[in-house]
């Protein structure tokens, strides 16, 4: 699951690193699936998820919309650092 994972379900379903381990029974298959709105950017606001959200547990991200989480994305590079601590509470 991607770290946007974290974000919308308000750390309650957690984003693990991707490590691969194959097996003998037949191929791995990968499939990278890419989403963007950059050529149709949208004001759409993703944060946490209404209803998992309560007094004892209060949002962790501001709400933010896909074009600035893929532009802070972007700016970590391939460095293995996630793109959520800029969007923490």
């Amino acid at each position: 699951m991607p770290p946007s994972i974290n974000l919308i379900t308000n750390d309650r379903f957690k984003s693990v690193e991707h490590r691969v381990m194959a097996n003998r029974r037949g191929p791995r298959v990968s499939v990278a699936c890419f989403f963007s709105t950059f050529s149709l950017p949208s004001p759409k606001l993703y944060g946490p998820i209404k209803e998992l959200l309560y007094e004892e547990n209060p949002p962790k991200y501001r709400e933010t919309t896909v074009r600035d989480y893929v532009l802070s994305f972007r700016s970590k590079g391939l460095v293995g650092t996630y793109a959520l601590p800029h969007f923490k509470l």
